[in-house]
Protein backbone atom coordinates (compact mmCIF):
# COMPACT_ATOMS: atom_id res chain seq x y z
CA UNK A 1 0.00 0.00 0.00
CA UNK A 2 1.84 3.11 -1.10
CA UNK A 3 0.46 7.09 -1.57
CA UNK A 4 2.12 7.42 -4.49
CA UNK A 5 -0.82 7.79 -6.99
CA UNK A 6 -1.17 5.85 -10.22
CA UNK A 7 -2.76 8.77 -11.89
CA UNK A 8 0.40 10.38 -11.52
CA UNK A 9 1.18 13.98 -11.65
CA UNK A 10 4.47 15.61 -12.30
CA UNK A 11 6.82 15.87 -8.95
CA UNK A 12 5.91 14.28 -6.04
CA UNK A 13 2.45 13.52 -4.17
CA UNK A 14 3.50 15.88 -1.01
CA UNK A 15 3.76 19.79 -2.03
CA UNK A 16 7.06 20.74 -3.29
CA UNK A 17 8.14 24.10 -1.94
CA UNK A 18 7.54 26.78 -4.74
CA UNK A 19 4.34 27.85 -6.20
CA UNK A 20 2.57 27.77 -9.86
CA UNK A 21 0.99 30.75 -11.14
CA UNK A 22 -2.47 28.74 -10.27
CA UNK A 23 -1.50 29.22 -6.64
CA UNK A 24 -0.75 25.49 -6.47
CA UNK A 25 3.09 23.68 -5.72
CA UNK A 26 4.98 23.98 -8.85
CA UNK A 27 6.33 20.27 -9.62
CA UNK A 28 10.24 19.89 -10.00
CA UNK A 29 11.83 20.08 -13.08
CA UNK A 30 14.34 16.97 -13.74
CA UNK A 31 17.71 18.04 -13.81
CA UNK A 32 19.08 19.03 -17.42
CA UNK A 33 15.37 19.49 -18.51
CA UNK A 34 13.68 22.61 -19.66
CA UNK A 35 11.07 24.07 -17.40
CA UNK A 36 7.40 23.67 -17.91
CA UNK A 37 6.11 26.77 -18.80
CA UNK A 38 3.24 27.53 -15.90
CA UNK A 39 -0.46 28.29 -17.08
CA UNK A 40 -1.76 31.01 -17.66
CA UNK A 41 -3.61 32.44 -14.38
CA UNK A 42 -7.29 31.38 -15.45
CA UNK A 43 -5.60 27.92 -16.29
CA UNK A 44 -5.38 25.64 -19.57
CA UNK A 45 -9.46 24.96 -20.43
CA UNK A 46 -9.72 22.11 -22.94
CA UNK A 47 -13.91 21.00 -22.53
CA UNK A 48 -16.34 21.64 -20.18
CA UNK A 49 -14.20 21.97 -16.73
CA UNK A 50 -10.93 24.54 -16.96
CA UNK A 51 -8.18 22.69 -15.69
CA UNK A 52 -7.65 24.76 -12.52
CA UNK A 53 -8.12 24.70 -9.10
CA UNK A 54 -11.99 25.42 -8.98
CA UNK A 55 -14.45 27.41 -7.22
CA UNK A 56 -17.75 26.34 -5.03
CA UNK A 57 -19.73 27.47 -8.67
CA UNK A 58 -17.40 25.74 -11.19
CA UNK A 59 -17.80 22.66 -9.18
CA UNK A 60 -21.76 22.75 -9.37
CA UNK A 61 -21.62 24.19 -12.87
CA UNK A 62 -19.07 21.45 -14.15
CA UNK A 63 -21.08 18.71 -12.63
CA UNK A 64 -24.34 19.37 -14.37
CA UNK A 65 -22.46 19.74 -17.65
CA UNK A 66 -20.49 16.55 -17.61
CA UNK A 67 -23.71 14.92 -16.83
CA UNK A 68 -25.47 17.01 -19.11
CA UNK A 69 -23.15 16.10 -21.77
CA UNK A 70 -22.75 12.11 -21.02
CA UNK A 71 -26.18 11.28 -20.12
CA UNK A 72 -26.20 7.78 -21.46
CA UNK A 73 -23.37 6.74 -19.36
CA UNK A 74 -24.56 8.65 -16.25
CA UNK A 75 -27.77 7.48 -16.06
CA UNK A 76 -27.74 4.49 -17.56
CA UNK A 77 -25.27 3.46 -14.50
CA UNK A 78 -27.74 5.14 -11.61
CA UNK A 79 -30.77 3.97 -13.30
CA UNK A 80 -30.29 0.70 -11.74
CA UNK A 81 -29.68 2.12 -8.36
CA UNK A 82 -32.92 4.11 -8.45
CA UNK A 83 -34.84 1.16 -9.25
CA UNK A 84 -33.21 -1.16 -6.40
CA UNK A 85 -33.88 1.60 -3.97
CA UNK A 86 -37.57 2.42 -4.52
CA UNK A 87 -38.42 -0.99 -4.99
CA UNK A 88 -37.35 -1.38 -1.41
CA UNK A 89 -38.95 1.89 -0.18
CA UNK A 90 -42.59 1.22 -2.11
CA UNK A 91 -42.04 -2.47 -0.25
CA UNK A 92 -41.85 -0.73 3.07
CA UNK A 93 -44.29 1.61 2.70
CA UNK A 94 -46.54 -1.20 1.35
CA UNK A 95 -45.93 -3.27 4.63
CA UNK A 96 -46.78 -0.44 6.63
CA UNK A 97 -50.14 0.25 5.30
CA UNK A 98 -51.32 -3.05 5.50
CA UNK A 99 -51.10 -3.46 9.34
CA UNK A 100 -46.69 -4.27 9.20
CA UNK A 101 -44.27 -2.53 11.88
CA UNK A 102 -41.27 -1.88 12.86
CA UNK A 103 -39.47 -1.11 9.48
CA UNK A 104 -38.79 2.30 8.33
CA UNK A 105 -37.26 4.13 5.44
CA UNK A 106 -34.73 5.64 7.01
CA UNK A 107 -33.14 1.88 7.78
CA UNK A 108 -32.08 2.24 3.46
CA UNK A 109 -29.26 4.68 4.12
CA UNK A 110 -26.50 2.42 3.96
CA UNK A 111 -27.67 1.40 0.76
CA UNK A 112 -27.97 4.44 -0.14
CA UNK A 113 -24.15 5.34 0.89
CA UNK A 114 -23.28 1.87 -0.79
CA UNK A 115 -24.60 2.92 -4.16
CA UNK A 116 -23.30 6.82 -3.72
CA UNK A 117 -19.30 5.20 -3.46
CA UNK A 118 -20.28 2.86 -6.31
CA UNK A 119 -21.48 5.78 -8.03
CA UNK A 120 -18.01 7.83 -7.96
CA UNK A 121 -16.48 4.89 -8.55
CA UNK A 122 -18.62 4.22 -12.02
CA UNK A 123 -18.61 7.50 -13.69
CA UNK A 124 -14.92 8.39 -12.63
CA UNK A 125 -14.13 8.05 -16.13
CA UNK A 126 -16.45 9.96 -17.34
CA UNK A 127 -15.00 13.21 -15.26
CA UNK A 128 -11.50 12.35 -16.38
CA UNK A 129 -12.67 11.71 -19.80
CA UNK A 130 -14.63 15.07 -19.50
CA UNK A 131 -11.61 16.92 -17.93
CA UNK A 132 -9.90 16.03 -21.21
CA UNK A 133 -12.35 17.40 -23.98
CA UNK A 134 -13.77 13.76 -24.08
CA UNK A 135 -17.16 12.21 -23.85
CA UNK A 136 -17.32 8.58 -22.54
CA UNK A 137 -20.21 6.12 -24.02
CA UNK A 138 -21.50 3.95 -21.26
CA UNK A 139 -19.89 0.71 -22.83
CA UNK A 140 -16.33 2.75 -22.46
CA UNK A 141 -17.63 3.97 -18.74
CA UNK A 142 -18.67 0.31 -17.76
CA UNK A 143 -15.04 -1.22 -19.55
CA UNK A 144 -13.10 1.36 -17.52
CA UNK A 145 -14.50 0.38 -13.79
CA UNK A 146 -15.05 -3.39 -14.75
CA UNK A 147 -11.75 -4.64 -13.76
CA UNK A 148 -11.94 -2.62 -10.71
CA UNK A 149 -15.80 -3.82 -10.38
CA UNK A 150 -14.67 -6.20 -7.03
CA UNK A 151 -12.59 -3.66 -5.17
CA UNK A 152 -14.79 -0.77 -5.89
CA UNK A 153 -17.97 -3.06 -4.52
CA UNK A 154 -15.37 -4.19 -0.97
CA UNK A 155 -14.54 -0.47 -0.73
CA UNK A 156 -18.33 0.47 -0.65
CA UNK A 157 -19.29 -2.18 1.58
CA UNK A 158 -16.08 -1.12 3.87
CA UNK A 159 -17.36 2.62 4.16
CA UNK A 160 -21.16 1.68 4.58
CA UNK A 161 -19.92 -0.15 7.77
CA UNK A 162 -18.09 2.21 9.44
CA UNK A 163 -20.67 4.63 8.75
CA UNK A 164 -22.75 2.34 10.65
CA UNK A 165 -20.54 0.97 13.07
CA UNK A 166 -18.99 5.12 13.69
CA UNK A 167 -22.95 5.74 14.43
CA UNK A 168 -23.52 2.86 16.63
CA UNK A 169 -20.71 3.67 18.40
CA UNK A 170 -21.51 7.04 19.17
CA UNK A 171 -25.59 6.33 19.60
CA UNK A 172 -26.06 3.18 21.78
CA UNK A 173 -24.72 4.86 25.07
CA UNK A 174 -27.04 7.35 24.25
CA UNK A 175 -30.47 4.81 24.25
CA UNK A 176 -28.46 3.41 26.74
CA UNK A 177 -28.78 6.32 28.93
CA UNK A 178 -32.20 7.15 27.77
CA UNK A 179 -34.39 5.82 30.19
CA UNK A 180 -31.87 7.84 33.13
CA UNK A 181 -31.30 10.89 31.08
CA UNK A 182 -34.24 13.41 30.23
CA UNK A 183 -35.03 14.46 26.39
CA UNK A 184 -33.49 17.57 26.07
CA UNK A 185 -30.35 16.04 27.88
CA UNK A 186 -30.64 13.31 25.64
CA UNK A 187 -30.87 15.50 22.14
CA UNK A 188 -28.18 17.45 23.35
CA UNK A 189 -26.02 14.53 24.02
CA UNK A 190 -26.83 12.89 20.54
CA UNK A 191 -25.83 15.79 18.68
CA UNK A 192 -22.48 16.13 20.45
CA UNK A 193 -22.07 12.38 19.36
CA UNK A 194 -22.32 13.15 16.05
CA UNK A 195 -19.41 15.47 14.80
CA UNK A 196 -16.86 12.68 15.26
CA UNK A 197 -18.86 10.53 12.45
CA UNK A 198 -19.21 13.61 10.08
CA UNK A 199 -15.11 13.77 10.33
CA UNK A 200 -14.88 10.49 9.53
CA UNK A 201 -16.92 10.59 6.75
CA UNK A 202 -15.44 13.28 4.74
CA UNK A 203 -12.11 12.08 5.24
CA UNK A 204 -12.92 9.01 3.40
CA UNK A 205 -14.93 10.79 0.76
CA UNK A 206 -12.55 10.67 -1.60
CA UNK A 207 -11.49 7.03 -1.26
CA UNK A 208 -14.21 5.75 -4.62
CA UNK A 209 -12.37 8.23 -7.20
CA UNK A 210 -8.92 7.06 -5.91
CA UNK A 211 -9.22 3.50 -6.34
CA UNK A 212 -10.41 3.62 -10.13
CA UNK A 213 -8.46 6.50 -11.38
CA UNK A 214 -5.12 5.74 -9.76
CA UNK A 215 -6.10 1.85 -9.31
CA UNK A 216 -5.55 1.67 -5.88
CA UNK A 217 -6.39 -1.18 -3.66
CA UNK A 218 -8.93 -0.55 -1.39
CA UNK A 219 -6.94 -0.01 2.19
CA UNK A 220 -4.70 2.06 -0.32
CA UNK A 221 -7.86 3.85 -1.46
CA UNK A 222 -8.96 4.97 1.65
CA UNK A 223 -5.16 6.29 2.59
CA UNK A 224 -5.46 8.59 -0.44
CA UNK A 225 -8.52 9.96 0.21
CA UNK A 226 -7.55 10.61 4.01
CA UNK A 227 -3.84 11.97 2.67
CA UNK A 228 -6.12 14.43 0.41
CA UNK A 229 -8.26 15.59 2.76
CA UNK A 230 -5.75 16.61 5.54
CA UNK A 231 -5.75 20.25 5.72
CA UNK A 232 -8.87 20.86 3.99
CA UNK A 233 -11.47 19.14 5.55
CA UNK A 234 -13.79 22.21 6.57
CA UNK A 235 -13.57 23.42 2.91
CA UNK A 236 -14.58 19.81 1.55
CA UNK A 237 -17.50 19.44 4.25
CA UNK A 238 -19.02 22.77 3.48
CA UNK A 239 -19.27 21.83 -0.50
CA UNK A 240 -20.35 18.91 0.28
CA UNK A 241 -23.08 20.32 2.61
CA UNK A 242 -23.87 22.59 0.22
CA UNK A 243 -24.06 19.89 -2.97
CA UNK A 244 -26.23 17.73 -0.74
CA UNK A 245 -28.63 20.43 0.11
CA UNK A 246 -28.87 21.56 -3.70
CA UNK A 247 -29.50 17.82 -4.58
CA UNK A 248 -32.09 17.15 -1.99
CA UNK A 249 -33.88 20.23 -3.39
CA UNK A 250 -34.05 18.55 -7.05
CA UNK A 251 -34.87 15.33 -5.57
CA UNK A 252 -37.71 17.25 -4.03
CA UNK A 253 -38.75 18.89 -6.88
CA UNK A 254 -39.03 15.67 -9.10
CA UNK A 255 -40.95 13.67 -5.99
CA UNK A 256 -43.77 16.11 -6.19
CA UNK A 257 -46.02 14.75 -8.60
CA UNK A 258 -46.23 11.59 -6.56
CA UNK A 259 -46.59 12.87 -3.31
CA UNK A 260 -49.26 15.25 -4.83
CA UNK A 261 -51.46 12.61 -5.74
CA UNK A 262 -50.84 10.30 -2.87
CA UNK A 263 -52.15 13.73 -1.36
CA UNK A 264 -55.11 14.19 -3.29
CA UNK A 265 -56.62 10.29 -3.16
CA UNK A 266 -55.65 10.34 0.82
CA UNK A 267 -57.56 13.84 1.52
CA UNK A 268 -54.35 14.49 3.55
CA UNK A 269 -50.41 15.81 3.19
CA UNK A 270 -47.96 13.22 3.77
CA UNK A 271 -50.34 9.63 4.03
CA UNK A 272 -51.73 6.95 1.90
CA UNK A 273 -55.37 6.26 0.99
CA UNK A 274 -57.13 3.94 2.89
CA UNK A 275 -58.20 1.66 0.22
CA UNK A 276 -55.34 -1.01 -1.25
CA UNK A 277 -55.90 0.00 -4.63
CA UNK A 278 -55.57 3.91 -3.58
CA UNK A 279 -52.75 2.84 -1.89
CA UNK A 280 -50.76 1.14 -4.30
CA UNK A 281 -51.49 3.14 -7.26
CA UNK A 282 -49.93 6.12 -4.89
CA UNK A 283 -47.36 4.01 -3.91
CA UNK A 284 -46.51 3.08 -7.31
CA UNK A 285 -46.55 6.74 -8.66
CA UNK A 286 -44.35 8.01 -6.09
CA UNK A 287 -42.12 5.14 -6.17
CA UNK A 288 -41.53 6.13 -10.45
CA UNK A 289 -40.88 9.61 -9.60
CA UNK A 290 -38.68 8.95 -6.72
CA UNK A 291 -36.91 6.63 -9.21
CA UNK A 292 -36.21 9.59 -11.58
CA UNK A 293 -35.63 11.85 -8.96
CA UNK A 294 -32.48 8.87 -7.89
CA UNK A 295 -31.66 8.37 -11.40
CA UNK A 296 -30.66 12.29 -11.18
CA UNK A 297 -29.15 12.53 -8.03
CA UNK A 298 -27.36 9.52 -7.44
CA UNK A 299 -25.25 10.64 -10.61
CA UNK A 300 -24.61 14.49 -9.62
CA UNK A 301 -23.55 13.67 -6.42
CA UNK A 302 -20.80 10.78 -7.75
CA UNK A 303 -19.66 13.47 -10.37
CA UNK A 304 -19.66 16.10 -7.25
CA UNK A 305 -16.98 13.54 -5.75
CA UNK A 306 -14.54 12.80 -8.59
CA UNK A 307 -14.34 16.44 -9.50
CA UNK A 308 -13.48 17.24 -5.80
CA UNK A 309 -11.02 15.13 -5.78
CA UNK A 310 -9.62 16.08 -9.18
CA UNK A 311 -9.88 19.74 -7.60
CA UNK A 312 -8.11 18.47 -4.39
CA UNK A 313 -4.98 17.03 -6.67
CA UNK A 314 -4.46 20.44 -8.85
CA UNK A 315 -3.85 21.94 -5.58
CA UNK A 316 -2.22 19.91 -3.80
CA UNK A 317 -0.15 17.50 -6.30
CA UNK A 318 -0.25 19.53 -9.74
CA UNK A 319 -2.42 17.43 -11.40
CA UNK A 320 -3.81 20.31 -14.12
CA UNK A 321 0.13 19.82 -15.30
CA UNK A 322 -0.19 16.37 -16.21
CA UNK A 323 -3.60 16.79 -17.36
CA UNK A 324 -2.76 19.59 -19.90
CA UNK A 325 0.04 17.84 -21.12
CA UNK A 326 -2.25 14.58 -21.76
CA UNK A 327 -4.60 16.19 -23.65
CA UNK A 328 -1.56 17.84 -26.26
CA UNK A 329 -2.19 21.25 -24.96
CA UNK A 330 1.07 23.75 -26.88
CA UNK A 331 3.46 24.31 -24.28
CA UNK A 332 2.64 21.18 -22.14
CA UNK A 333 4.59 18.79 -23.89
CA UNK A 334 6.95 16.99 -22.20
CA UNK A 335 10.65 17.93 -22.24
CA UNK A 336 12.91 16.71 -25.17
CA UNK A 337 15.77 14.35 -23.66
CA UNK A 338 18.95 16.32 -23.87
CA UNK A 339 21.30 15.26 -26.85
CA UNK A 340 23.89 12.80 -26.44
CA UNK A 341 27.43 14.32 -25.93
CA UNK A 342 29.52 13.80 -28.91
CA UNK A 343 31.81 11.10 -28.77
CA UNK A 344 35.63 12.45 -28.66
CA UNK A 345 38.20 12.65 -31.57
CA UNK A 346 40.39 10.02 -32.27
CA UNK A 347 44.10 10.76 -31.33
CA UNK A 348 45.60 11.02 -34.11
CA UNK A 349 49.21 9.10 -34.68
CA UNK A 350 51.61 11.47 -36.51
CA UNK A 351 53.96 9.72 -38.63
CA UNK A 352 56.76 7.60 -38.15
CA UNK A 353 55.62 6.80 -35.05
Amino acid sequence: MTETPGWTSPGSPEPPSGTTGTGHPAPAAPVGAATLPPPAPTGPGIGLIPLRPLGTGELMDGAFALVRRNWRAAFGLSLAFGVVLQLLQSGIEWWAHTGGDGIDTAYLWPLTLLFGVLSSGLLAAVVSNGLLGRDTPLADAWARVRPRLGRLLLLGLLLAGIGVGSLALATVPLFLLSAAVDQPALLLLLLLTLPPVVWLSIRLTLAAPALVLEEQPVLGAIKRSWHLVRGSWWRIFGLLLLFRICLVVVGSVLTVPGELLAAILSGEPGGLPSGDGAAALSIAVIGVCGVIADTVTIPLGGVLTTLLYTDQRIRREALDLELARAAGLPGYGRPAPAAPAPAPAAPTIPPGA
